[in-house]
Protein backbone atom coordinates (compact mmCIF):
# COMPACT_ATOMS: atom_id res chain seq x y z
CA UNK A 1 0.00 0.00 0.00
CA UNK A 2 1.11 3.75 -1.19
CA UNK A 3 1.94 5.90 1.68
CA UNK A 4 -0.98 9.67 1.56
CA UNK A 5 1.10 12.74 -0.03
CA UNK A 6 2.76 14.55 2.97
CA UNK A 7 0.45 17.84 4.31
CA UNK A 8 0.61 20.88 6.01
CA UNK A 9 3.87 21.10 8.17
CA UNK A 10 2.89 20.74 12.19
CA UNK A 11 4.51 23.18 14.63
CA UNK A 12 5.55 20.60 17.30
CA UNK A 13 7.39 21.36 20.87
CA UNK A 14 8.85 18.60 21.68
CA UNK A 15 10.49 17.07 25.43
CA UNK A 16 13.32 13.95 26.19
CA UNK A 17 12.56 11.90 28.94
CA UNK A 18 13.95 8.22 29.89
CA UNK A 19 14.27 7.77 25.78
CA UNK A 20 10.46 9.01 25.39
CA UNK A 21 10.07 11.66 22.76
CA UNK A 22 6.85 13.52 24.49
CA UNK A 23 5.29 15.85 21.63
CA UNK A 24 2.64 18.70 21.20
CA UNK A 25 1.52 19.25 17.79
CA UNK A 26 -0.96 21.77 16.33
CA UNK A 27 -1.96 22.87 12.72
CA UNK A 28 -4.61 25.41 11.54
CA UNK A 29 -5.83 26.42 7.89
CA UNK A 30 -8.60 28.15 6.79
CA UNK A 31 -10.57 24.76 6.35
CA UNK A 32 -8.89 22.17 8.95
CA UNK A 33 -7.86 22.41 12.03
CA UNK A 34 -5.06 19.47 13.71
CA UNK A 35 -4.22 19.16 17.35
CA UNK A 36 -2.21 15.97 18.58
CA UNK A 37 -0.59 15.31 22.06
CA UNK A 38 1.51 11.93 21.91
CA UNK A 39 4.54 9.74 22.98
CA UNK A 40 6.97 7.92 20.79
CA UNK A 41 10.72 6.39 21.19
CA UNK A 42 12.48 7.76 18.05
CA UNK A 43 15.05 7.91 20.70
CA UNK A 44 14.96 4.80 22.04
CA UNK A 45 13.97 1.91 19.66
CA UNK A 46 15.64 -0.97 18.92
CA UNK A 47 13.27 -3.82 17.95
CA UNK A 48 10.02 -1.96 18.14
CA UNK A 49 8.58 1.73 17.21
CA UNK A 50 5.89 2.88 18.88
CA UNK A 51 3.65 5.80 18.97
CA UNK A 52 0.88 6.45 21.58
CA UNK A 53 -1.69 9.70 20.74
CA UNK A 54 -4.48 10.90 19.97
CA UNK A 55 -5.56 13.62 17.87
CA UNK A 56 -7.94 16.14 17.77
CA UNK A 57 -9.49 16.80 14.16
CA UNK A 58 -11.54 19.48 13.34
CA UNK A 59 -13.19 20.65 9.73
CA UNK A 60 -13.51 24.30 9.38
CA UNK A 61 -15.62 23.97 6.00
CA UNK A 62 -18.84 24.86 5.52
CA UNK A 63 -19.78 21.19 4.17
CA UNK A 64 -18.98 18.06 5.13
CA UNK A 65 -15.73 17.01 4.09
CA UNK A 66 -12.73 14.69 5.41
CA UNK A 67 -10.11 15.83 7.78
CA UNK A 68 -6.87 13.80 7.41
CA UNK A 69 -3.65 13.55 9.95
CA UNK A 70 -0.07 12.13 8.68
CA UNK A 71 2.56 11.48 11.05
CA UNK A 72 6.09 10.20 10.63
CA UNK A 73 9.60 8.93 12.02
CA UNK A 74 12.13 8.39 10.07
CA UNK A 75 14.49 5.00 11.14
CA UNK A 76 17.53 3.79 11.06
CA UNK A 77 18.33 3.25 7.09
CA UNK A 78 19.70 -0.53 7.98
CA UNK A 79 16.24 -1.14 9.11
CA UNK A 80 12.54 -2.49 7.74
CA UNK A 81 9.59 -2.41 9.53
CA UNK A 82 6.95 -5.53 9.44
CA UNK A 83 3.86 -3.13 8.65
CA UNK A 84 0.27 -4.67 9.91
CA UNK A 85 -1.79 -4.31 6.98
CA UNK A 86 -4.64 -3.80 9.30
CA UNK A 87 -3.14 -0.85 11.05
CA UNK A 88 -3.20 3.05 8.89
CA UNK A 89 0.75 2.61 8.94
CA UNK A 90 3.21 2.42 5.59
CA UNK A 91 7.01 2.68 4.77
CA UNK A 92 8.50 5.28 2.44
CA UNK A 93 11.53 7.03 2.15
CA UNK A 94 13.03 5.75 5.52
CA UNK A 95 10.09 6.85 7.81
CA UNK A 96 7.33 5.02 8.96
CA UNK A 97 4.23 6.60 8.46
CA UNK A 98 0.91 6.69 10.57
CA UNK A 99 -2.30 8.00 8.50
CA UNK A 100 -5.97 8.64 9.63
CA UNK A 101 -8.77 10.45 8.52
CA UNK A 102 -12.66 11.23 9.30
CA UNK A 103 -15.42 12.28 8.09
CA UNK A 104 -16.55 15.52 9.49
CA UNK A 105 -19.61 17.87 9.28
CA UNK A 106 -19.32 21.47 9.35
CA UNK A 107 -18.01 22.58 12.38
CA UNK A 108 -17.76 19.24 14.05
CA UNK A 109 -14.58 17.71 16.21
CA UNK A 110 -13.41 14.15 16.59
CA UNK A 111 -10.52 12.69 18.46
CA UNK A 112 -8.87 10.01 16.51
CA UNK A 113 -6.58 7.40 18.35
CA UNK A 114 -3.16 7.71 16.28
CA UNK A 115 -1.41 5.06 18.37
CA UNK A 116 0.62 2.24 16.43
CA UNK A 117 3.51 -0.13 16.75
CA UNK A 118 5.69 -1.94 14.09
CA UNK A 119 8.32 -4.18 14.55
CA UNK A 120 11.60 -3.41 13.16
CA UNK A 121 14.25 -5.82 11.39
CA UNK A 122 17.94 -5.84 10.03
CA UNK A 123 17.36 -4.72 6.14
CA UNK A 124 19.45 -7.80 5.08
CA UNK A 125 17.01 -10.19 7.26
CA UNK A 126 14.81 -10.53 3.52
CA UNK A 127 12.13 -13.09 5.84
CA UNK A 128 11.89 -10.74 9.18
CA UNK A 129 12.80 -13.70 11.53
CA UNK A 130 15.22 -11.92 13.80
CA UNK A 131 18.37 -12.96 12.47
CA UNK A 132 20.77 -12.74 9.18
CA UNK A 133 21.47 -16.11 8.53
CA UNK A 134 21.34 -19.08 5.08
CA UNK A 135 17.72 -19.08 4.63
CA UNK A 136 18.15 -14.70 4.03
CA UNK A 137 21.42 -15.32 1.48
CA UNK A 138 19.42 -18.21 -0.53
CA UNK A 139 17.05 -15.40 -1.21
CA UNK A 140 19.15 -12.65 -1.90
CA UNK A 141 20.96 -15.65 -4.62
CA UNK A 142 17.30 -15.55 -6.06
CA UNK A 143 17.02 -12.52 -6.95
CA UNK A 144 20.79 -11.79 -8.17
CA UNK A 145 21.11 -9.83 -10.88
CA UNK A 146 17.26 -8.19 -10.85
CA UNK A 147 16.53 -4.95 -10.15
CA UNK A 148 14.03 -6.30 -7.21
CA UNK A 149 14.61 -3.41 -4.76
CA UNK A 150 13.70 -5.54 -1.47
CA UNK A 151 16.92 -7.12 -1.72
CA UNK A 152 18.88 -4.19 -3.45
CA UNK A 153 21.01 -3.24 0.18
CA UNK A 154 22.96 -0.38 -2.02
CA UNK A 155 20.21 0.78 -4.03
CA UNK A 156 21.93 0.93 -7.09
CA UNK A 157 18.73 -0.64 -8.76
CA UNK A 158 20.81 -3.84 -9.08
CA UNK A 159 21.14 -6.96 -7.07
CA UNK A 160 24.41 -7.90 -7.38
CA UNK A 161 28.14 -8.77 -5.76
CA UNK A 162 27.94 -5.24 -4.01
CA UNK A 163 24.75 -6.51 -2.10
CA UNK A 164 26.06 -9.65 -1.69
CA UNK A 165 29.02 -7.82 0.17
CA UNK A 166 26.64 -5.84 2.47
CA UNK A 167 24.51 -9.01 3.01
CA UNK A 168 27.96 -10.70 4.78
CA UNK A 169 28.75 -6.95 6.95
CA UNK A 170 24.98 -8.03 8.55
CA UNK A 171 25.30 -11.67 8.89
CA UNK A 172 24.16 -12.91 12.88
CA UNK A 173 24.76 -16.39 13.29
Amino acid sequence: MDCPPPMVTFEIDRSLENGITKSIGWEWTPTRQVYTKYEDNRTSYIKTLWLSGEANLTNWRTKTATVKYRHQIEIDPWLRPKINWTMPVCFEDGAVVGYWETRLLSGETANVDISWSVDLFDKADFNMDGVVDSEDLGSLMAWYGSDHDWFDLNDDDVVDSYDIGLFLTRWTV
